[in-house]
């Protein structure tokens, strides 16, 4: 089982390109409900000086 899907990666990736992830989540720079905390790329709510 192994190695038929070790040979069935190696044929999709001939055909198929890797597309790195890297976007944010939608409410990156939005305040939490919390006072001076900020939602970062990853979705968790960070101190910050801005929010208010």
């Amino acid at each position: 089982m192994k190695t038929l899907k070790a040979l069935s990666d190696r044929f999709l990736k001939l055909f198929l390109s890797e597309i790195p992830a890297g976007a944010c989540v939608p409410e990156n720079g939005q305040c939490c409900s919390a006072k001076h905390r900020r939602f970062n790329c990853y979705g968790s709510c960070i101190k910050t000086s801005v929010c208010g």
